[in-house]
């Protein structure tokens, strides 16, 4: 049943993924892939323990300048919180991008998306005068996030692979509806981005 939900959710998330690749025409669009830490917190506490998490995604543009852009992104992302949850994530961003300095650009991003959280504390039911170990397929959530980054670009083309460092501050809701219905978490994304779906037009010309 588990691997039901997983496999449901990579195929949505792919079909998503490749519906915004193909959903606008651009130079090249790239693939972009983090390793992540989470954190229960908003910015500013400590970053450990580490909770590992690995990403990846694409972006599209709807403006042609290279100093003020207007982006799209679609993201996949999976994560495990020790004593707390694993995670999939899929959601998308409006990213504004501004060049700071030569080869160095800034990022602000907010985005919203799915969420599923499957708990990583066994639970029990009692049937009978006796607990029985209860099965947990995980739950569905909302997530509504905020980003800033900084990104350096690796070559002289404004397509080319970038280096980047994000920090993401995301809501998951509702969580525990009882007493902690919204759950504030911080990522700490590392990263890079690369061409890799050129346009067939763009090829042509």
């Amino acid at each position: 049943m588990r691997a039901s939900i997983l496999l449901t959710l990579i195929k949505f998330g792919i079909f998503l993924l490749f519906f915004q690749i193909n959903a606008q025409e651009s130079r090249c669009r790239p693939v972009t892939i983090s390793l992540y830490t989470v954190a229960t917190q908003f910015p500013g506490g400590h970053i450990t323990p580490l909770h590992p998490g690995l990403e990846i995604g694409s972006e599209f543009r709807y403006n042609k300048s290279e100093n003020n852009m207007w982006l799209q992104t679609v993201k996949i992302g999976i994560y495990y919180h020790q004593l707390s949850q694993t995670a999939i994530q899929v959601y998308s961003e409006l990213d504004y991008r501004r060049k700071i300095w030569q080869k160095l650009k800034g990022d602000l991003k907010l985005g919203a998306g799915y969420l599923h959280a499957i708990p990583d504390l066994q639970s029990f039911s009692l049937k009978d005068g006796t607990y029985e170990n209860k099965s947990n397929f995980g739950r569905s959530q909302l997530m509504v996030s905020t980003a800033l980054g900084l990104r350096y670009m690796l070559s002289n083309q404004n397509d080319g692979p970038e280096l980047f460092l994000t920090m993401q501050c995301f809501l998951q809701m509702p969580f525990i509806k009882s007493y902690v219905p919204v759950l504030p978490n911080t990522a700490y994304h590392i990263g890079v981005s690369f061409p890799f779906f050129n346009n067939k037009n763009h090829q042509k010309s």
